[in-house]
């Protein structure tokens, strides 16, 4: 029967035999190069895995099991397809019990810690410009111990302090997949502890620890797809960052700028990996819609140990992509001047007499 209004075009008989052996080796190939780049990436991202740690503190990361890999259901944090995860549903009490890994690891220096988002928050009015549409970047660094995760932990209660019960649908971290391998204390880092508080944006970064190393890859061909699959999802990253930039909702983005876990130089000096290109031209084009940063220098200690913490001046513009490396020199200033106030408290902390500066880097 044919439906009044609907024109249908003549009939086409295709021929079956060359068209559907090229599909079936389309078909083969498109399988071929998934697992074989999917396969790669995890015996590479796994290694790395087993290798992670922090410079001053013993690791509270250890891999994830060796089964997960070989799962017929991905977990979504080493789903290489996935670019972009939503925030897990989750109830405020599993918010608050994901929050208390905090508490664990930082013990009595946790409330302080809190206190440094409150007060910025306070005087910022940064909560009451995020509800009206406002948008920002908290860009830090990976000094001794990863600071990101913790960043979003205190922002999120210091917005729980504030009367938002839920902050979790309007802040992203933007993270290395590395991640994804990790987990502290049987929880998966991504999956089962940051997605509790935000949303993820998976990136594959250029340098340093988290980066995918295509030197190790003996198979040229592999090679080849590796880096074409890379470029596609750090294409897709880019688009996802810049859909919450320009959105009408206000967003916050959380990173590490470098990427990578910062080094110590042959005096044992802390030196700042420095902001790869497509950091810088993310940032700049943040501002060029409207967004703002804020550089934050985050030296998180342990039970024992305190921590130090600064926000810096907002940031409201950039006259390049190039003059986002004033950004990682902010961090770096900030971190001196306050590892210096902490020395004088704090004399048998060591790490508090470590200068820190920011990487070499082109000035072109």
């Amino acid at each position: 029967m044919v439906k009044e209004g609907v024109t249908y075009g003549p009939d086409l008989t295709l021929p079956l035999g060359p068209k559907n052996d090229s599909l079936l080796e389309k078909a083969a190939e498109q399988l071929a190069d998934m697992f074989g780049v999917h396969r790669q990436l995890d015996k590479l991202l796994y290694q790395s895995a087993q290798e992670v740690g922090g410079i001053e503190f013993e690791t509270i990361f250890a891999p994830i099991s060796p089964e997960s890999l070989s799962a017929k259901v991905r977990p979504d944090a080493i789903d290489h397809d996935q670019t972009f995860l939503r925030s897990c549903p989750l109830t405020s009490a599993e918010t608050q019990q994901a929050l208390g890994l905090l508490g664990i690891l930082h013990g009595n220096h946790t409330d302080e810690n809190t206190e440094v988002f409150a007060s910025f928050a306070r005087r910022e009015k940064f909560f009451e410009r995020l509800a009206d549409g406002q948008s920002f970047i908290f860009v830090g660094s990976h000094l001794e111990f990863q600071d990101v995760g913790f960043n979003l932990g205190y922002l999120t209660r210091a917005a729980h302090l504030h009367g938002f019960d839920r902050l979790d649908t309007r802040t992203t971290l933007m993270i290395g997949r590395l991640l994804g391998y990790l987990e502290v204390m049987g929880l998966n880092v991504i999956d089962d502890i940051l997605r509790k508080a935000s949303n993820v944006l998976k990136t594959f970064p250029v340098s340093g620890g988290e980066a995918v190393n295509e030197g190790d890859i003996t198979d040229e061909d592999l090679n080849r797809r590796v880096r074409a699959f890379r470029k596609r999802q750090n294409a897709r990253t880019r688009e996802e960052f810049m859909a919450l930039m320009t959105s009408d909702h206000g967003h916050i983005v959380i990173e590490a700028g470098s990427g990578s876990r910062d080094a110590k130089d042959e005096h044992g000096h802390v030196v700042m990996e420095p902001f790869a290109l497509g950091t810088r031209e993310d940032l700049y084009l943040a501002v060029q819609a409207g967004a703002s940063i804020y550089p934050v220098f985050g030296d998180y200690g342990n039970a024992e140990e305190p921590s130090v913490v600064e926000i810096g001046p907002e940031i409201t513009s950039l006259s390049s992509p190039q003059q986002a490396h004033d950004i990682g020199q902010i961090i770096a200033s900030m971190g001196n001047r306050a590892r210096g106030r902490a020395s004088k408290d704090h004399p048998d902390v060591a790490r508090f007499n470590v200068p820190i500066r920011y990487g070499n880097y082109d000035r072109g």
